[in-house]
């Protein structure tokens, strides 16, 4: 999906589809405040959604939907978020970045009361397509901005620092539902309010630059064969982000949690994803990709089980759920870093579209899954459908460590990648310009990794 800017003059705004090659100056005043607006926004955006979510998922228990209807409403929101990343760029391209953000943020705050107005299946699934939706436009806007204000210098690390405020965001207003039960509207009108208000730094900011127009296409099928396991790998991890961030309050309403309890469990998960990234990104850059992935799948796989099978509470339930969220999120980046050194830079940024897609094909299949499971076997059901997912991309893994031992030779580091939209994959496409010539004076392998 191709990066889009838009400029605000004195007397309009205008958008267009652009390549991210122009950048301001590192000590422009006017970029560094665009930075810390984009980052206002997100972390806004980010806990209210997170918490839209729950208060969804816990409110349609209470309302008496069944585990799969959840499910589905669940994933409906990925449906959104994948058509909005189709769409964004028409959207934008034809209205300018200001009205587009605005114009999403209106969509989000009037979805996310809406809920309370027409309780029925139809009207929720509608519902949570338009949240996925409207977030999704509001990544493409955020991250080519921060694109634009950003320089080939400190673009990896904004990038890092932008992939921190959203996940930690996600699970920051968890604890609100300790005071605001799903059960009333209260919860829906903060949700409401949180998406409103991150509107307001990024309609107050003014971008810079003189871009020029680009187009990247989607190569689905040619990105996946590249690197098989990288696509499995993130498809996986779209499937567990779903169902984890969708289903995981249904799960604590089963088994008698409290609304404050629930927050807290959601807000573990969220800080365990932070804990691990850095330790499983140091054992991908200096020991193997496939290692990393394995720790990873392996360990969530045996923390979900336990919680299946044993169905823990109190300590043991928040520390085994910090360590499936720890292990198993930090999926995504893993499976882009392995996809990172398959790829040269051009590439990568065709690539990135596909990416996302399969992140949000898991996602939508996610939910689903999970909900039908959790119909079949109760609460632990949830826990025993991803133990089963990533038991099986395990055993994949296994085989291509077996049919394929060699490993290439890596030019890339890991990064902490946002699961928002491939806008963000162009902030790196300078910072890894140099791989080309460095793979140039490299020996061919003759076995890839993925």
């Amino acid at each position: 999906m191709p990066v889009q800017y838009g400029h605000m003059g004195d007397t309009g705004e205008h958008g267009a589809v652009i390549e991210a090659d122009v950048s301001l100056p590192a000590d422009s005043g006017q970029s560094r405040t665009t930075v810390v607006a984009i980052m206002i926004s997100v972390f806004l955006m980010g806990a209210g959604m997170g918490l839209q979510g729950s208060a969804v998922a816990l409110r349609a228990g209470i309302e008496g939907f069944s585990e799969s209807m959840v499910g589905l409403i669940m994933s409906s929101n990925y449906v959104g978020l994948i058509l909005g990343s189709m769409i964004a760029p028409i959207i934008i391209r034809n209205v300018g970045y200001v009205r587009s953000f605005a114009a999403s943020a209106s969509l989000g705050a009037g979805s996310a009361i809406a809920h309370l107005l027409w309780i029925d299946l139809v009207p929720w699934l509608v519902f949570r397509a338009a949240t996925g939706f409207s977030l999704s436009v509001m990544f493409v806007v955020a991250e080519s901005w921060l694109n634009s204000s950003s320089t080939s210098h400190n673009r990896g690390r904004l990038l890092s620092v932008y992939s921190v405020v959203y996940i930690v965001s996600m699970g920051a207003g968890q604890p609100l539902m300790a005071f605001f039960p799903p059960a009333s509207f209260e919860i829906f009108g903060v949700t409401t309010i949180l998406i409103s208000f991150c509107l307001i730094p990024v309609a107050l900011m003014r971008v810079s630059g003189e871009p020029s127009p680009d187009r990247e296409r989607t190569r689905l099928i040619r990105t996946f064969m590249k690197s098989p396991l990288a696509g499995s790998g993130v498809m996986v991890a779209g499937i567990m982000a779903g169902a984890t961030w969708s289903l995981t309050p249904l799960y604590g309403q089963q088994v008698g949690m409290d609304a404050g309890a629930i927050g807290t469990l959601m807000l573990l998960v969220s800080l365990g994803s932070m804990a691990f990234q850095w330790p499983l990104g140091w054992l991908s850059d200096k020991k193997s990709r496939r290692h990393a992935i394995l720790w990873s799948i392996g360990s969530a796989a045996v923390a979900a089980a336990l919680i299946a099978l044993f169905r823990p509470s109190g300590g043991m339930l928040y520390v085994l759920i910090f360590l499936y969220g720890g292990f198993g999120l930090p999926l995504y980046s893993l499976s882009v870093a392995l996809a990172n050194d398959q790829f040269e830079p051009h590439e990568m940024v065709q690539a990135a579209g596909a990416i996302v897609i399969y992140y949000g094909i898991g996602s939508v299949v996610g939910p689903m899954l999970a909900g039908q499971f959790m119909q079949w076997a109760g609460p632990a059901g949830l826990f025993l459908s991803m133990t089963l997912v990533l038991a099986l991309l395990l055993g994949f893994v296994l085989i291509r460590m077996t049919l394929i031992p060699a490993l290439p030779i890596r030019a890339s580091k890991y990064r902490l990648y946002p699961r928002t939209s491939a806008s963000a994959f162009q902030m790196l496409r300078k910072v890894r310009g140099g791989r080309s010539s460095r793979a140039a004076s490299s020996p061919a392998t003759p076995a890839q990794e993925g």
